[in-house]
């Protein structure tokens, strides 16, 4: 099944970029073959040194384009407006330094049929930001505080603003399902809530019954080597407590790097932390087993090889010099990484109750962690289609679950 949806999200992807008008050298040089995870050597002593194996060539690409049938259902206007899904969006780790907000940044224009909603905690209550009302489906944002800080502090001010949102209350009650989608930090952060409202940590009325699935985009899931190596004896990149007290001593700064405020500093230790494989992976022994069963898992990854980057100053592109500087900590690890996270933490734990066929890896694309996710600190200078993405996503998770 994990396969079948790999080749299917393959296809709708190449659907949707040659929509865009990408020729197939373009194409081959975003996409990575369907591969199944268990057939990579992913660490250890014999791990692959390279990427060719998943690598496509400008012919295979041809060639599958050439027997490719239009995929179903057709993303267009009248499929939106149709859709009643309401997709939740969980940001990552520090998402107040980020200039846009994931898929929001995709839909919010002019002539959109969605409705865009963000959530905001407000005294102990949820204040709902409407950016743009529409037919059809719906993206809700969910802007938790605190997005320094470790998940057992984030999660129960997440329940707390989708059980206090009017709109998502009436949107259920008109039949409207939700599907999680979970970018990078906020991957484990939704587990860890489904569990928890699945187990009945949470007195829900209605968030879990309507939940059909759940999607996890770079998913720091398993840990992060980059969080290991910031709380680390000896940092090869940066040494987070160092960092802090930096930010602390100029303000200013430490607005930049998403520590503009007190609670944002002291929040910074224990969030790294919380992100690295030994809390991780405690966290996941913990939620994993009280995932609920009846939900669809997917899963998508990003592989970026460190010749792909683009890392000299006359190309402006502070994206990917920020990421390649991040991907040399996991370079000897496994080239199956994004920058940020190595292509096993991006993949659901282990949980029995939860049946194969509703496991489901997507693959992975070939960008890093944020080419997938956000325009930031350069304005979009990396060029991953990202529209022909989310719509190949949206074609694969909803082709089965929402119809």
């Amino acid at each position: 099944m994990s396969e079948e949806a790999a080749r299917r999200f393959r296809d709708n992807f190449l659907w949707q970029l040659r929509a865009e008008g990408h020729d197939p050298a373009q194409i081959a040089r975003w996409m990575w073959k369907p591969y199944r995870v268990e057939d990579l050597r992913i660490a250890g002593a014999r791990r692959d040194l390279d990427l060719s194996g998943i690598a496509y060539s400008t012919e295979e690409v041809e060639s599958a384009l050439a027997g490719l049938q239009e995929p179903q259902p057709r993303i267009d206007e009248a499929f939106f407006r149709n859709q009643k899904t309401v997709l939740v969006m969980v940001p990552g780790f520090t998402h107040e330094t980020l200039k846009n907000f994931s898929w929001h940044e995709q839909v919010q224009r002019k002539g959109s049929p969605h409705t865009v909603l963000m959530l905001h905690p407000a005294q102990g209550e949820t204040r709902e930001q409407l950016y743009q009302s529409g037919d059809g489906l719906k993206l809700v944002y969910l802007r938790y505080p605190r997005s320094n800080a470790a998940s057992e502090h984030i999660v129960p001010t997440m329940f707390r603003m989708l059980h206090g949102s009017a709109s998502l209350r009436r949107w259920v009650g008109e039949g409207y399902r939700l599907f999680f989608v979970g970018y990078s930090y906020g991957a484990p952060l939704s587990l860890e809530l489904l569990a928890d409202l699945h187990s009945g940590v949470f007195a829900d009325e209605f968030i879990l019954p309507a939940t059909r699935g759940f999607l996890g985009l770079c998913g720091d899931i398993g840990g992060s080597y980059l969080a290991d190596d910031c709380v680390g004896e000896s940092p090869q990149l940066v040494p987070m407590d160092k960092l802090v007290a930096f930010a602390r001593r100029h303000p200013w700064i430490g607005r930049l790097l998403g520590l503009g405020t007190p609670q944002l500093c002291d929040d910074m230790i224990h969030g790294v932390r919380a992100l690295g494989h030994e809390v991780r992976q405690q966290r996941a022994r913990d939620y994993a087993p009280r995932l609920p069963p009846q939900l669809r898992y997917y899963t998508a990854a990003a592989i970026m090889p460190l010749t792909d980057y683009r890392r000299r100053w006359w190309q402006f592109n502070f994206d990917d010099w920020a990421m390649h500087r991040q991907a040399l900590v996991t370079a000897p690890l496994t080239v199956y990484n994004d920058g940020q996270v190595a292509l096993p933490d991006n993949l659901l734990p282990e949980a029995p109750q939860v049946p194969p066929q509703h496991r489901l890896h997507l693959g992975a694309v070939r960008t890093h962690h944020w080419g997938v996710s956000y325009r930031t600190f350069n304005l979009g200078i990396n060029r991953f289609p990202r529209v022909a993405y989310y719509r190949a996503l949206l074609q694969t998770v909803l082709q089965s679950d929402m119809q």
